[in-house]
């Protein structure tokens, strides 16, 4: 199990100990990070509250835990249910949302209000629940309304789910239909991105000034990077865009070309540095060195990473 902890919020991630599921593309952490630049505006108004062991093996799901102060309304869309004690369920777009997932994530919200410290300290008129995919997910939403419940699109990709049947607040984000405008963070996971949005994303990046806004865009800029890599390639053509990567990607960067120094790889090209970067966040993110020689990446360079990531362990 590992837990992530940061200025607002408290991100719990359980393990499978599955290999498949190790070399999956991380999606969890980068959501975490859009959702913390998604609130941003509110930030102070917004805690983490310490892992609770909910029993005696904990339930295997990725979710993410958002404590509110009371009396506070927050700015962004997806905030505007937000009670004290806010549960979302993120599923990436490999990842299917249905049924049982809204029942396993109803289930957690129940064992968060049962374990608390003392009795009814977490109100179950308190909870919220939360559900994001990228894609639209008819199951669930004919589920809803075949068993009485009341389904409304209150935001453009946010429908709001009621009903005498639903336990706790409910809404089901399909990022997708968001504007992009509002909400370019949770849209930045995805595999889909356009060009004119990748500039964005990098554009909306570079403004940032606070570290843990800087942070948690790298971790959203890293994944969109991987998994829209014909797109950011096409980017790095441009020379105030390249400019503008290698400026977010300093600290990795700055790794690499050490490592790279040290391999006779520095004096090469610009995009060896950058590739090393790139295997260093892969690594990172738990990925595994036969998945990446796999995929194509230069051995020398996945050689240097993973030294590299041993040295600072």
């Amino acid at each position: 199990m590992k837990v992530i902890e940061g200025k607002s919020l408290i991100i719990t991630i359980e393990s499978k100990i599955i290999m498949s599921e190790y070399e999956k593309t991380q999606w969890h952490p980068p959501f975490c990070a859009a959702i913390k630049l998604e609130l941003k505006a509110n930030k102070k108004d917004l805690s983490f509250d310490s892992e609770r062991t909910l029993n005696t093996k904990p339930i295997q799901m990725d979710l993410l835990v958002i404590k509110k102060q009371k009396d506070v309304k927050i700015k962004n869309e997806i905030g505007r249910i937000f009670l004290q004690h806010n549960i979302f369920e993120y599923k990436s777009p490999e990842d299917e949302l249905g049924i049982d997932e809204y029942f396993k994530t109803l289930a957690y919200a129940c064992l968060y209000k049962a374990n608390a410290e003392n009795e009814d300290a977490i109100r179950s008129s308190e909870i919220t629940i939360s559900l994001i995919r990228e894609g639209m997910t008819r199951t669930l939403i004919n589920w809803f309304k075949n068993n009485s419940c009341i389904v409304t699109e209150e935001y453009p990709g946010i429908f709001y789910i009621s009903g005498e049947k639903v336990l706790f607040p409910t809404q089901l984000i399909i990022s997708s239909r968001l504007k992009i405008d509002e909400h370019q963070w949770l849209k930045a996971l995805t595999r889909k991105m356009d060009e004119t949005t990748a500039k964005s994303l990098v554009s909306s990046a570079r403004v940032l000034t606070e570290k843990d806004d800087r942070d948690n865009a790298d971790s959203v800029l890293h994944l969109a990077m991987i998994e829209n890599e014909a797109i950011f390639n096409k980017l790095k053509e441009v020379p105030e865009m390249n400019e503008a990567l290698i400026k977010l990607m300093k600290p990795e960067l700055d790794a690499a070309k050490a490592s790279a120094r040290q391999e006779g790889i520095a004096e090469g090209k610009a995009e060896g540095a950058t590739e090393l970067a790139t295997v260093v966040k892969l690594l990172k993110s738990g990925s595994m060195v036969q998945t990446l020689l796999d995929k194509g990446y230069n051995p020398d360079i996945v050689k240097s990473a993973n030294e590299l990531l041993t040295e600072i362990s």
